[in-house]
């Protein structure tokens, strides 16, 4: 950025020295933010068309018994049959009162499903105890329920309660006690993403410091697994690529001392989140990197080869996505344990094409489905170069009234980074890549 000096004196007429020396530190830190900007959160505005990632949210929870369209399976029949016989908590109301509820579903009456669901819970848990394992497959059912009907907070609520009931975080690790907690960090990310909260910098640490805590229980614990152990590093892993987008350097603290208070006096409590949060953003590309390579040093050699491979992907990924020249190495490592394994069809499937960063869902959620929301599918065309930029982009759209939403695709697509194409060995540049993007309106 060019700064004509000889202009000093006449600015500092106008607004005065200290706003100068403001400017000049402003200009100063144009790289960084251009930095930032090069690196643009992939799956926020808009996604490959196809492409998911749970992390967005779970899959429907599987019904074992959906009644036909029309009908309620005979399950209010066989409930009242089954409260004249065996009383208002007979266990066996637990499955026909799960049943209605999917059918109270799919009729589009959620308040039903969600009267329905609740009693089924608490007759399962008078029978079988606060903490059993049968309710999980109803409790899933209901937060589907939840989430259907929009209702964030009381879907935040079953949350909070599912994840007290099963362990808290807290040992011992059993599958479901783990299963419950990584399904609880899941939804953080995407409470966040959704922006339920005036709150998200508390939330956001919180979650961090949780996750945190986490990787070091289940890394000492020998009833963990290493497959069970990676889950939580990789669930880390997506709050820092989050912690990086959401806390940006702001412009407007140059100047002010740390120790600075707000003007009421007084530290809020949100200032000394978002101020720990940026402290972990500045270290954030080599805690991500550290927790991987530490994944990766674990490692034995029963390791499966494609387990291992997809540690250096990730740390690939994850320096690419930062610009780092650390990514090459990983990326020949890929090659070259998936070609001594001669695994051929997924070095392609990896390494094949240019792939969008980051390829794990941290940044993707689409809007809940109100049927307000309309999606406007893009064409496009582009190189990729072996960097992993893109060039002579050209994009198009069915309707004229969507050429707003081409130009910004466009602006989007130019500030993400890609996993470059390998070939023999090496980065190699792509040209005329197609792909269709879909943006939600």
């Amino acid at each position: 950025m060019f700064i004509d000096v000889n202009s000093w004196p006449r600015v500092a007429d106008g607004v005065g020295y200290l706003s100068c020396l403001w400017l000049l530190c402003a200009a100063l830190l144009l790289p960084a933010a251009d930095s930032l900007a090069g690196k643009r959160a992939y799956g926020e505005d808009f996604v490959r068309v196809g492409q998911r990632w749970t992390d967005a949210g779970p899959p429907p929870a599987l019904s074992r018994e959906t009644p036909p369209p029309g009908s309620d399976g005979g399950f209010l029949r066989q409930i009242e049959q089954l409260q004249d016989r065996e009383g208002p908590y007979s266990d066996s109301l637990a499955e026909p009162l799960a049943g209605l509820g999917r059918y109270y579903r799919s009729a589009g009456d959620l308040d039903g499903a969600l009267r329905s669901y609740r009693r089924a819970l608490h007759v399962v848990r008078i029978n079988d105890g606060l903490y059993s394992e049968r309710q999980i497959p109803i409790l899933q059912e209901l937060l589907d329920t939840y989430r259907g009907s929009g209702d964030l907070q009381a879907l935040d609520q079953r949350y909070d309660y599912y994840f007290r009931l099963y362990g808290n975080g807290q040992p011992p690790y059993s599958e479901v006690r783990l299963r419950a907690t990584l399904g609880y960090l899941r939804w953080q990310r995407e409470a966040i993403r959704l922006g339920m909260d005036g709150e998200r910098h508390r939330r956001l640490l919180a979650l961090y410091h949780m996750n945190d805590t986490l990787i070091q229980a289940t890394g000492q614990d020998p009833a963990v697994s290493r497959q069970q152990h990676r889950e939580v590093v990789l669930s880390q892993l997506r709050n820092l690529y989050l912690l990086e987008d959401r806390i940006a350097p702001r412009l407007e603290k140059i100047g002010v001392a740390e120790s600075a208070p707000s003007f009421g006096g007084e530290w809020e409590q949100g200032d000394f989140d978002r101020k720990r949060l940026e402290t972990l953003q500045r270290g954030a590309l080599s805690r991500g990197a550290g927790l991987l390579r530490d994944l990766i040093d674990r490692s034995g050699a029963d390791t499966p080869t494609e387990e291992l491979a997809r540690l250096h992907l990730e740390l690939g990924d994850w320096y690419q996505w930062h610009g780092s020249a650390s990514a090459k190495e990983q990326y020949a490592r890929v090659v070259a344990l998936l070609s001594a394994a001669g695994r051929d069809e997924l070095l392609e499937q990896w390494l094949g094409q240019p792939v969008e960063l980051p390829d794990n869902g941290a940044f993707w959620q689409p809007p809940l489905a109100t049927g307000a929301e309309r999606r406007v599918v893009i064409e496009t065309s582009y190189d990729v170069s072996a960097t992993g930029r893109i060039s002579n982009l050209q994009a198009s759209v069915a309707a004229p009234e969507d050429d707003g939403l081409a130009t910004r695709l466009k602006r989007y697509l130019k500030q993400i980074r890609f996993r470059p194409r390998w070939v023999n060995g090496s980065a190699e540049a792509m040209a005329g890549v197609r792909r269709e993007y879909e943006m939600f309106d």
